[in-house]
């Protein structure tokens, strides 16, 4: 299937962001399908291209639930200690670069 838009898929794949690029010979698909069509985008772009399956995945998200599942917490520490209790336990998760102050 590839092979008969092989330049349009080419240039897809050569794409920064080719998960915001209208995907060759699916789009039309995609767009019809409102359910569908997302998870769709996610499979394509997972397959062709994993190094950006986590943005892709953060878009899907955002387009089936709401930006709120996908938005950083932004609570200050002294705020979850207050609501903190002896049998509540808090768990802090870090990532590489994030900043727990």
């Amino acid at each position: 299937f590839i092979q008969r838009n092989e330049a349009n898929w080419r240039k897809w794949f050569d794409e920064n962001e080719p998960e915001s690029v209208p995907i060759p010979d699916y789009d039309d698909r995609i767009a019809m399908d409102r359910s569908l069509g997302p998870f769709l985008r996610l499979v394509v772009v997972r397959c062709m291209r994993e190094d950006r399956t986590n943005i892709s995945c953060a878009q899907f998200i955002e387009a089936m639930l709401d930006s709120r599942f996908t938005a950083p917490v932004t609570d200050a520490i002294t705020d979850i200690y207050d609501e903190s209790e002896p049998r509540k336990p808090v768990l802090y998760l870090l990532t590489a670069g994030s900043d727990p102050t």
